[in-house]
């Protein structure tokens, strides 16, 4: 028993050492030296750009530090950073230009003075370019209205995770001066001001986006082109109504008269075109067993711009039904006849109170003398009455 006992001691120092031999075999291929690693790269995150990257890093550990490796493309490409260690902790960026717009894998090492390696850091992160921007949608505009001297801009909702992050909108306003301004994106219920707006110019607009949370570069949609829907009666056309304004320089009643600042011709001034019926001053044509009217008009003339219009009556009221009365738009200073209608830039038909809210569009695709009013002839019924609260011109854009 003895013997045996003896026997497993010697096995067991036999056995540790040649453990002992192979842990340290290791050590004739080091030039009886030790594996050292410097500090990695800690937190390394890729920043996306357009065609570019930005990569960075920090450094914790290790004050010899002294360069960085960097390999992408399957270790096909690299860059060798130098750096200089502060104190404590630093934050390396670097750059990386002329990529192509695909995803990439970036393997960093670091280096000490005495050439020490660290382990791998490895991140990916995707590289943007004109494909993207080549897709991106403008936000679109739900209003866009002059009140008063200013530009309202209303923005169509968003989900402002898809990457929009602002808008910017080059304008003129009332001096002349070009202005170019950047508007930060909100998701819901925005609206931008332009003041001192110039209402007969256009705005252009586009939209910023940001691909990632990390990008360093904005990309842009083309711009748009869009106009500011203005009210510029006042502008344009003088005693517009609600209420039209009596001439009293002219023979009047207590209740019909000739309209101040308004032309007409002698068939619509037979009966007068002012009408304060109510004690509300209207504009009016109109017979009542007196007789006829045959092609009475009434007008103002003026010179547009080059724009798309509306030139708009809210009547107050008509009786019976309108033999041939038009609201009109005609380029020079006149106005058509009836039967010359499809000749005007913009026409609209006025027949019953089915429909009180009148409107002619027309495009000008020049500055032009127009002329804006009403034409109408009345024979049959004998009793027939249009009585209009005021007129509007609108130009869209």
């Amino acid at each position: 028993m003895q013997s045996l006992y003896k026997y497993a001691c010697l096995v067991c120092v036999l056995l540790l050492a040649l453990a002992c031999r192979k842990q340290d075999d290791y050590k004739k291929y080091l030039g009886n030296g030790e594996i050292r690693y410097t500090g990695k790269a800690d937190s390394l995150q890729v920043h996306p750009g357009r065609n570019r990257v930005q990569l960075s890093w920090l450094l914790i550990a290790d004050p010899k530090i002294n360069r960085s490796l960097i390999y992408w493309n399957n270790h096909r490409d690299s860059l060798n950073l130098p750096i200089k260690r502060g104190e404590g902790v630093d934050t390396i960026r670097c750059f990386i230009e002329n990529l192509e717009e695909r995803a990439y894998t970036f393997e960093v090492f670091n280096y000490d003075v005495d050439n020490n390696i660290s382990v791998k850091t490895e991140a990916t992160g995707f590289v943007y370019g004109s494909l993207y921007e080549d897709a991106l949608l403008t936000r679109a505009i739900a209003g866009a209205e002059l009140k008063g001297t200013q530009a309202e801009i209303s923005w169509a909702d968003i989900d402002t995770t898809g990457g929009i992050v602002g808008m910017q909108i080059r304008y003129t306003t009332s001096d002349g001066k070009l202005h170019d301004t950047i508007i930060k994106a909100q998701g819901t219920g925005q609206v931008t001001i332009l003041p001192d707006y110039n209402a007969m110019q256009p705005f252009e607009y586009r939209t910023r986006y940001l691909p990632d949370t990390l990008a360093i570069d904005t990309f842009f949609t083309s711009y748009d082109k869009k106009y500011v829907r203005a009210d510029i009666t006042e502008k344009y056309i003088r005693n517009a109504g609600n209420p039209f304004i009596r001439d009293d320089n002219q023979s009047h009643g207590d209740r019909f008269g000739q309209l101040k600042d308004w032309q007409f011709n002698s068939e619509a001034g037979k009966n007068g075109t002012y009408d304060n019926i109510g004690g509300q001053g209207r504009l009016t044509l109109w017979i009542w067993d007196n007789g006829t009217i045959t092609n009475g008009k009434i007008y103002q003339t003026f010179t547009l711009p080059a724009g798309e219009y509306k030139f708009e009556a809210d009547v107050s009221n008509i009786d019976g039904t309108l033999e041939n009365t038009w609201l009109l738009v005609a380029a020079g200073d006149q106005l058509p006849d009836v039967e010359s209608v499809s000749t005007a830039l913009g026409a609209a038909r006025i027949v019953n109170n089915s429909n009180k809210q009148i409107s002619a569009a027309f495009t000008l695709s020049a500055e032009t003398k127009i002329t804006v009013g009403f034409t109408g002839t009345f024979t049959n019924p004998a009793e027939q009455t249009i009585r209009v609260n005021k007129v509007s011109l609108i130009k869209d854009r």
